[in-house]
């Protein structure tokens, strides 16, 4: 159950640092669905033409972008579809909401440096939610976009838990069906590429565990990306709040 102390509903929007400390378990269940989710993204951008050929529910399981979904569609019952795909995109999110409801501009501030996008929605600072114009444009993109860095935002922004959620459930139901129709119109195409790259899968498979080290290492030189971000939370999420000038 989500509280906080009583503010004035005047239809402006809600603060989005917290005036309380966080309790002590929100940051580890925010951060560790957070390192799952990237570890399972690099194991399936190394493995995924390996998987796609012998396991295609376990690809979508480990990373549900549109890619795999699409290259998986037609080898999967309605039922493993769905189920996996909404379970897998849904089942983190409470937990980075969470994350982005206790911490707030603080998570904003965090997360803007591993998604630039998130710097133009809410600042380098974090406190570009208190602009009503920025502040409307998360409900929208809670339905287009469910997606961990969106989830975050939706906490930060104080839309409230149901609305979330509902929205989350929602835009994530409406982009697997579109997927569905895709790749049931485009069958044939999707075959041949699904065939091609089961034909020479174990090739395909080291260029792309290569371009995983590559994507790392681009990360590490440049001092940016999801993996230093995370080495980083800890100390970027707990240190004190500055407040806007």
């Amino acid at each position: 159950m989500l509280s906080e102390p009583a503010t004035p509903n005047d239809g402006a929007p809600q603060p989005s640092v917290h005036p309380v400390t966080p309790p002590r378990w929100v940051l580890p269940a925010g951060l560790i669905p957070f390192a799952l989710l990237l570890i399972a993204g690099y194991i399936a951008g190394g493995s995924w033409p390996v998987l796609l050929k012998n396991h295609p529910a376990q690809l979508i399981a480990l990373s549900p972008i549109n890619r795999f979904l699409l290259l998986t569609t037609n080898s999967l019952d309605a039922v493993t579809y769905y189920g996996i795909g909404l379970l897998r995109h849904v089942a983190p999110d409470p937990f980075l909401f969470l994350l982005g409801y206790w911490y707030g501009d603080r998570a904003l501030k965090w997360l803007g440096e591993i998604y630039p996008i998130v710097q133009k929605i809410a600042g380098e600072d974090g406190h570009g939610l208190k602009d009503p114009k920025h502040h409307r444009l998360v409900a929208p993109l809670a339905f287009l976009m469910p997606n961990t860095w969106v989830s975050v935002l939706c906490g930060a922004a104080r839309i409230g838990f149901p609305k979330f959620l509902l929205l989350n459930i929602a835009g994530t139901a409406a982009r697997l069906v579109l997927l569905r129709y895709v790749g049931s119109v485009f069958a044939d195409q999707i075959r041949d590429i699904a065939d091609f790259i089961a034909r020479y899968q174990w090739p395909a498979t080291a260029i792309s565990i290569g371009v995983v080290l590559v994507g790392i290492s681009l990360q590490l030189r440049r001092g940016r990306g999801a993996l230093l971000g995370l080495s980083h939370a800890v100390e970027e999420l707990t240190e004190p709040e500055d407040e806007p000038a």
